[in-house]
């Protein structure tokens, strides 16, 4: 059933609108603000918000930046008095879908939300695959930024353990761009091998080297008009950022087997699960490339730093598996909750493959669990240089303290930590600021 999320103050006008709105077959969620629509809020489960414009503490304004926020897909009709109009074209210019005039005519808002019904779908076929679904503050405090960047056109280097989004975030930012009319063109440069990269990225002439039979165009002038995603980055050659360095520079590239130069017209959106302040160290990576594709740098936090995704994740992937309302036993969650996802949200998804594929019955149980859940959990207390203690333990309180120590060990030297720790120095930097930590 169609689930429709209701905000509004006046009290009677929430009955009288959650009323008209059941009898019409849809099921309706009715809150009196805007703080307890986002506690709600899923959107998995929420298919059209109405809200009022004008409500005390949180305003319809901020909530629709929110839900965008947590779902970029989310329609949203406002609710506007009489004479307001301009209130609820602002609403629109932010990203409402339309508006309705109160008090609302039954007839008009039937045929609002038909019309909104329409859109969410549309948008849901359409970007089922590069919606980014959150609910946690610290996923929710990337997209904002995301949000804030997209139109820059300015160059990205997006930051993360592998598995955690890093080339969803990078078409996110594509979609919300002046350039979501071209293409998305993206490269993973870790699988490539080296001597075939350059001719991948900047294309080739005829008989420009063995087995060159015809000319290709390359990467970047697929990409021209549009954005390039080159995922793993500090995987490429010193050769290869050199002439990524030129592209940068000068917006020319250099084909291979031609002697002039192809200007083009890119966005360029890197991403790397290493540690590139360290690469430029050691010399692995060059300085003046870092400081070029680091214009705006984007730490995209690890599953187990937001477990509150976990659960809508693993609803979300549900869904996509053709299972929207699969049971999910307590135990299941409390285990997906205790995992420390090494694979991110690529293992969460994986998981949910295979237990909806191996289940027994229609409700998922801690049996239908695979064994990397169960084995780990059994065997978490051993091989620890400490005891667990009986009643409970705050691993935040000791994380920070573990962090803490390490800086004081190497005198606040970052990357010193980092290494120490096993951690890329944008891990340690994004702990550094969730706990609050004093340089």
């Amino acid at each position: 059933m169609t689930t429709l999320l209701l905000v509004e103050d006046d009290d009677s006008l929430r009955e009288v609108m959650s009323s008209n709105l059941a009898d019409a077959g849809y099921n309706v969620i009715a809150v009196s603000g805007g703080q307890k629509a986002i506690e709600i809020f899923d959107p998995a489960e929420i298919d059209v918000v109405i809200t009022d414009l004008r409500m005390p503490q949180m305003s319809g304004f901020e909530l629709l930046d929110q839900l965008r926020g947590r779902d970029p897909a989310v329609v949203v009709l406002v609710l506007t008095a009489f004479g307001s109009i301009e209130r609820a074209i602002e609403a629109m210019r932010r990203g409402a879908f339309h508006y309705v005039e109160k008090p609302a005519n039954l007839t008009t808002l039937l045929m609002m939300v038909e019309r909104a019904l329409d859109l969410r779908n549309l948008r849901v076929s359409s970007k089922e695959q590069t919606t980014v679904i959150s609910a946690s503050p610290a996923m929710n405090k990337v997209l904002r930024l995301v949000d804030k960047i997209a139109t820059a056109d300015a160059t990205i280097l997006i930051r993360g353990e592998s598995g955690t989004g890093k080339e969803l975030i990078a078409r996110t930012i594509h979609e919300r761009s002046d350039r979501s009319n071209r293409a998305f063109v993206a490269i993973n440069c870790a699988a490539i091998p080296t001597d075939l990269l350059e001719s991948v990225l900047f294309g080739h002439e005829k008989g420009a080297f063995t087995g060159a039979s015809k000319a290709s165009p390359g990467k970047f002038v697929a990409a021209n008009g549009g954005t390039i995603f080159l995922d793993e980055i500090g995987e490429m050659s010193q050769m290869l950022q050199a002439k990524l360095l030129r592209v940068l520079q000068t917006g020319e590239i250099d084909v291979v087997g031609r002697t002039t130069s192809e200007t083009v017209d890119v966005r360029i959106v890197a991403a790397t699960h290493r540690d590139l302040e360290s690469m430029v160290a050691s010399g692995e990576f060059r300085e003046d490339l870092f400081y070029r594709i680091n214009v705006i740098p984007l730490d995209v936090p690890a599953l187990r730093d937001r477990p509150e995704d976990i659960p809508v994740l693993f609803r979300h992937f549900a869904r996509q598996q053709g299972k929207p309302n699969v049971a999910v036993a307590r135990e299941v969650d409390v285990a997906l909750a205790k995992y420390q996802w090494p694979g991110n949200v690529r293992e969460l998804e994986n998981v949910v493959r295979r237990m909806l594929l191996l289940a027994d019955g229609p409700r998922l149980e801690a049996s239908d669990l695979p064994g990397q859940l169960g084995e780990r959990q059994a065997k978490g207390g051993e091989g620890l240089p400490f005891e667990l203690p009986e009643d409970e333990l705050d691993l935040n309180m000791h994380e920070r303290r573990i962090i803490v120590a390490a800086l004081e060990k190497f005198d606040g030297n970052q990357s010193a930590a980092a290494r120490y720790l096993r951690i890329p120095r944008h891990v340690l930097l994004y702990r550094i600021e969730k706990y609050e930590i004093e340089p």
